[in-house]
C-alpha cells in the first residue's frame, strides 16, 4: 500500500462522516466486508477488496520473515484468523480503552484483531509489532516442545522488531527494542534466576510485569548476539523435550559469569554494540480465495468484538450490544451458525445453552461446530452419557483438523474414566497443537489414569512450560494445581519420559 493510498483512505473516511468510522454492517451504512483466505491466514475485513488481498499477502510475508528466525526450514501447518478494521478509531466502539489491536485464543485457535493501517507491512513506517509478537508466540509454540516463560516472551519481544525489506528480498532481525532498552537502562533488570521463577509469581503489578518483559527481551538479545551457538543448542534441546533448566545448564556449561557479561553488554555505549541478523526473504505469491461477507456474518463479528475486546467494561454493559448484534444476525439469516454459536457461548444458564445447542444441531446437522457446541453444552449441564460421546465423535468426524474437537473428545474420555479410548484423540490434538497447555493437560490426565505416572508428570510439566501471557488465569491455575498433585503422587524423582517432538527445526541462527 502506498503512502498516497493511505492518505486517500484517511481523507475518504474523514469526509464520509461518523458512520464510516464504525465497523458497521453495510445494510446500516457501513463499508462492505470481505473474507480473504491465504494458505496460513483467514482475513475478515471492511477494507476494500484490493487492499484486503494486499493485507493477506503482507501477513504471509511477515510469517515468512519470522520463520527465518528458525533457519527458514520450519513451515508448520495451520491458519490464524485475522480481523482487520479499516481505521484506527474503529475499535473504540467495542471497548472503553484506546487500543489499535489485540490478540486472543478462541476454541478454534488464535485470533488477531487489528485496526488502522497497521496492515501495511511493507511500508518503512509501518508498526507491525503486535502482529509480529503474537505470530511469534504462535510459531514458537509449534517449534519448541518446551519453553520457559522468559524464553517465550523474550523471543516474541526480540522478533517484534523485525524489519521486512521485500524490495531487497531480505529480512532483518534483532534491532534494539527501544522501550525495553530504556527500561533496563533506567530501572535495571531481573536476574536469570528470577526469570526462571516468573510464572510462579502470579499476577504482577504493571511496573513489575514490564520489568520482567524487558528483562526477558534483554537476556534473549544478549544470548543471540554473544552466545549464538549455545543458545541454538539450548533451543534444540527444548525441541527434543528436555527439561528447560536442564537443557540450559547443558547448553551453557562452562560459562561462569553470564550476569557479569550482561552487565557489560548493557552498560557499554552505543546501544550495547549489538548486531542484527540479515536473512533472505523469498517473494510471497500465495493463492488467495476472496468472497464478499453476508450481513449476518458481519453482525456476528461485531458481537464477537463486543465480547472479546479488552477493557474494563463489565459483561452486563457488553451484553445489550452483543444481544443486538446476534438478533440482527438472526433476523438477516435465521439460524446463522456464527451468531448461534456466540449466543450459546454467552449464555450462562447451562440448560438454556443446551436447548440452543440442540436447536443449532437440528438446523445444521452437517456443522461440526454445531455438534461441538452441543457436546460442550451437554458437559456443562452435567450430562456425561453416551449422547455427549456421540456428539463429540460427530464433531471430530466433521472437523478432523479441529484442536477443540479432538481435545474435547479426549477430555470426555478422561472425565468418564475411559483413558484407553481417549489416547487416539489426545495424540491427534497434540499433533495439531504440540504447544497448547490445555491439550497437554488432557494428555497428562489420560496418562495418569493409565498409571503411567512418570509420563503424566512430565507431560504436565510440559503444560506448565507452555504457559504464556495469553493463557487464561483459570487454565493457568488448573495446570499448576495438577502439576502439584502429580508431584505429590508420583514423587519429584520420577524419571522423565520424552514427549513426542514436533518436526525438528534449527534454532535461531547467527551470521
Amino acid at each position: 500500500m502506498t503512502c498516497r493510498m493511505a492518505f486517500l483512505g484517511w481523507l475518504l473516511a474523514l469526509l464520509s462522516g461518523c458512520t464510516s468510522m464504525r465497523a458497521q454492517c453495510p445494510l446500516e451504512g457501513g463499508r462492505p466486508w470481505v473474507e480473504v483466505r491465504s494458505p496460513h491466514f483467514t482475513v475478515r475485513t471492511n477494507l476494500d477488496t484490493e487492499t484486503a488481498e494486499e493485507a493477506a499477502q503482507e501477513l504471509e510475508l511477515l510469517r515468512e520473515g519470522l520463520l527465518q528466525a528458525w533457519g527458514g526450514s520450519f513451515d508448520p501447518q495451520g491458519t490464524v484468523d485475522i480481523i482487520v478494521l479499516h481505521n484506527r478509531s474503529a475499535l473504540e466502539e467495542f471497548t472503553n480503552i484506546r487500543i489499535e489491536g489485540f490478540s486472543t485464543h478462541t476454541e478454534d485457535g488464535p485470533l488477531l484483531v487489528l485496526a488502522g493501517h497497521a496492515y501495511a507491512l511493507s511500508e518503512a513506517t509501518a508498526d507491525i509489532t503486535t502482529q509480529a509478537h503474537e505470530l511469534t508466540h504462535y510459531l514458537s509454540e509449534l517449534a519448541l516442545v518446551r519453553q520457559p516463560r522468559w524464553l517465550s516472551e523474550g523471543l516474541a519481544s526480540y522478533l517484534e522488531t523485525i524489519a521486512l525489506r521485500p524490495e531487497r528480498r531480505e529480512v532483518i532481525l534483532g534491532h534494539i527494542h527501544g522501550a525495553f532498552y530504556n527500561q533496563v537502562q533506567r530501572h535495571g533488570w531481573r536476574t536469570l534466576d528470577e526469570l526462571w521463577e516468573w510464572d510462579s509469581k502470579g499476577l504482577l503489578g504493571t511496573a513489575e510485569s514490564r520489568q520482567y518483559y524487558a528483562s526477558s527481551w534483554l537476556w534473549v538479545h544478549f544470548f543471540i548476539s554473544r552466545h549464538g551457538a549455545r543458545f541454538e543448542d539450548f533451543q534444540k534441546r527444548l525441541m527434543q523435550g528436555e527439561a528447560p533448566r536442564q537443557a540450559f545448564e547443558a547448553a551453557f556449561r562452562g560459562e561462569e559469569d553470564l550476569a557479569g557479561e550482561l552487565n557489560g553488554y548493557v552498560r557499554r555505549p552505543g546501544h550495547m554494540n549489538y548486531r542484527t541478523i540479515t536473512a533472505p526473504l523469498a517473494p510471497v505469491t500465495s493463492p488467495l480465495q476472496t468472497r464478499p461477507m453476508r450481513a449476518a456474518e458481519v453482525h456476528a463479528i461485531r458481537a464477537q468484538l463486543f465480547l472479546m475486546t479488552p477493557g474494563a467494561s463489565p459483561m452486563e454493559e457488553r451484553l445489550p450490544h452483543i444481544e443486538r448484534e446476534m438478533a440482527e444476525a438472526t433476523r438477516e439469516e435465521p439460524g446463522n451458525v456464527d451468531a448461534m454459536l456466540l449466543r450459546i457461548r454467552s449464555t450462562e444458564d447451562p440448560f438454556r445453552r443446551l436447548a440452543l445447542a440442540r436447536e443449532l444441531v437440528e438446523h445444521h446437522p452437517d456443522s461440526g461446530h454445531a455438534w461441538n457446541a452441543m457436546a460442550q453444552a451437554l458437559d456443562a449441564a452435567g450430562n456425561t452419557s453416551e449422547e455427549q460421546e456421540a456428539a463429540r465423535l460427530r464433531a471430530v468426524e466433521l472437523l478432523p483438523g479441529s484442536v477443540s474437537a479432538q481435545n474435547g473428545l479426549a477430555g470426555y474420555y478422561a472425565r468418564t474414566a475411559q483413558p484407553e479410548k481417549g489416547l487416539t484423540a489426545a495424540q491427534r490434538a497434540l499433533s495439531l497443537a504440540p504447544g497448547n497447555a490445555s491439550v497437554l493437560d488432557t494428555w497428562s490426565t489420560l496418562l495418569f489414569q493409565l498409571g503411567r505416572c512418570p509420563e503424566a508428570l512430565d507431560a504436565q510439566q510440559l503444560a506448565v512450560d507452555m504457559l504464556h501471557e495469553g493463557t487464561p488465569q483459570r487454565l493457568r491455575r488448573t495446570v499448576h494445581d495438577t502439576l502439584a498433585r502429580y508431584q505429590a503422587v508420583c514423587g519429584p524423582d520420577a524419571p522423565p519420559a520424552a514427549a513426542p517432538p514436533p518436526t525438528a527445526v534449527p534454532a535461531l541462527e547467527t551470521p
